[in-house]
């Protein structure tokens, strides 16, 4: 009976963490891509611009319109550089409340960092792909710093993944089952939603795969394989304690998510861009 209830425990346990992971992608895609759009725009008024509309979608490119600003190299790199303060932000909070509803805006800050890191680097390995990075090579940025810039963008992003992965249930003692377990039904759907959006809706073509490969790869590597070592051999990982995800933490984050969704589909609708 024991063994059991050991096992009926368990498998809730991974439940919800996967469940609390995908809900974090629901959230925290978007809320990063509000964020990008928002440093874009904060560009434009530092410049006496004035933006005059926004377009925000989990799986589409964010874009937002607005009025001529004189420094188009600082609206470009605005979007990138926005992120940084409001991840940090965020983290000091979770580092200081250590609450799993809080995972959802790590996610955001730490999936902002790898996939900016990641365009910036396919600016320099695919240029007819165009991007707020590509206009910057275009405009004088040297590709050195671009490709320095992104590395410490991805490494950043990963090891804040890695830090606060306690937040999700998953600490030195997770087996890597129960992070392959996790990772399979919590963060892989999203990125099977991207792609087939990406294909399907956007007509993408069958090699654009491959980027969408990248960063499944990528955090299988860290997050499955490479996170527990690190966070057995080193005390910085062990920071925090591992949390106890609840059946409320999911709901409050997916009633999060929906006002989030909302918000968006008026903003797109009552404030579209301009062209």
């Amino acid at each position: 009976m024991k063994v059991l209830i050991e096992n009926r425990d368990r498998r809730k346990s991974i439940l919800m963490s996967a469940l609390l992971f995908l809900l974090s992608y629901v959230f925290g895609v978007l809320f990063h891509n509000i964020i990008h759009e928002l440093g874009h725009a904060i560009t434009v008024w530092v410049q006496g611009g004035t933006v005059t509309g926004f377009y925000f979608h989990p799986f589409n490119s964010s874009y937002n319109s607005s009025s001529y600003v004189p420094n188009h190299l600082l609206l470009y790199a605005g979007g990138a550089f926005f992120g940084l303060p409001i991840t940090i932000i965020f983290m000091l909070i979770a580092l200081k409340y250590r609450s799993s509803l809080l995972f959802p805006f790590i996610i955001s800050g730490a999936y902002g960092f790898c996939t900016t890191g990641t365009w910036m680097l396919k600016a320099l390995i695919s240029p007819e792909i165009t991007s707020d990075y590509t206009y910057m090579i275009e405009l004088g940025t040297p590709g050195l710093v671009l490709l320095i810039v992104g590395i410490i963008y991805i490494t950043f992003g990963i090891f804040v993944r890695i830090f606060f992965l306690p937040l999700a249930g998953i600490d030195y003692k997770t087996n890597y089952e129960t992070r392959f377990i996790i990772y399979f039904t919590g963060i892989l759907p999203w990125y099977i939603l991207q792609a087939l959006f990406n294909l399907f809706v956007n007509d993408f073509p069958l090699v654009s795969l491959i980027y969408f490969l990248i960063p499944i790869i990528l955090f299988l590597v860290f997050e499955v394989y490479i996170s527990l070592p690190l966070q057995r051999k080193f005390k910085v990982f062990k920071q925090i304690p591992r949390q106890q995800i609840k059946i409320h933490h999911n709901i409050a984050i997916l009633v999060g998510a929906v006002i989030l969704y909302v918000i968006v589909i008026i903003v797109n609708q009552y404030f579209p861009l301009q062209t």
